[in-house]
């Protein structure tokens, strides 16, 4: 069974079609890369899937229970609140600009949700924060506050607060493109560590080196479809559509 499934999915914001028809399964334990030109639609995909924006057209299941369904008609209906709750906690998300709360230590933001949301008991959760600070390397951490941080330490606070939740997918929208070169390689190295387990990731990036050696599929974009897919070795080595071709040699020469 697929972990996700993405079903003609379309979305406009006013006259313009932001995506167009996507359809994407994602096995379990698959990591996709989600590469293409910025304003392809590649961001607003991953909000889609998450509920952070909702779609016009198509279907989103998770684990195969319906977050949004089409009707006899064809209308695209979302599931009640209650069950598309139930959904959203299997997914955690890791945003361009990390999205920590300024005024609660690294420790507090990783067990926030827990808290609030899953009404975990806090010395469990911190115990659970503590494994996954070790986990990014950032146990000297725990009493920090963000602006404590530098970048890459941010990014990998906000992928520790993602894995608090214990979801079954994780989705990382450009985790990378507000950190310095330097600081690239630390956040790049949790992620490829966390796919070495067989976690299922939706990847939006710019980093082609990230996609090419970690990501078992590359799905390229533009202007809100999608162009092409296939393995790395496939995308990157033998590109059949112009457009890909046209956009990897720009990126990679």
């Amino acid at each position: 069974m697929n972990i996700l499934s993405i079903n003609n999915v379309s979305k406009k914001f006013g006259d313009l079609e932001v995506l167009k028809n996507i359809t994407i399964d994602v096995a379990e334990g698959e990591v996709i890369a989600i590469i293409g030109p910025s304003g392809s639609g590649k961001s607003t995909l991953l909000r889609c899937i998450i509920k952070l924006v909702n779609i016009d057209k198509g279907s989103i299941e998770i684990e195969g229970k319906p977050m949004v369904y089409r009707d006899t008609e064809g209308n695209s209906i979302y599931s009640s609140d209650k069950d598309i709750r139930v959904l959203r906690k299997k997914m955690g998300m890791v945003f361009q600009n990390f999205n920590l709360f300024p005024h609660k230590s690294v420790l507090e933001n990783i067990i926030e949700a827990p808290l609030t949301v899953n009404n975990a008991i806090r010395k469990e959760a911190e115990s659970t924060a503590d494994k996954l600070l070790a986990k990014v390397g950032l146990s000297d951490k725990r009493n920090s506050f963000p602006c404590e941080l530098s970048g890459g330490q941010k990014q990998r606070v906000a992928i520790a607060r993602a894995l608090a939740m214990n979801p079954a997918i994780m989705l990382f929208d450009e985790p990378t493109s507000a950190l310095d070169p330097e600081l690239t390689g630390e956040v790049l190295r949790v992620m490829k560590a966390l796919a070495e387990e067989r976690m299922t990731m939706l990847v939006v990036t710019h980093e082609m080196a990230f996609a090419r050696e970690v990501a078992d599929r590359v799905i390229f974009m533009d202007l809100g479809e999608i162009i092409e897919q296939g393995s790395p070795k496939e995308v990157f080595g033998n590109p059949t559509h112009p457009r890909t071709k046209a956009f990897l040699g720009q990126i990679l020469r």
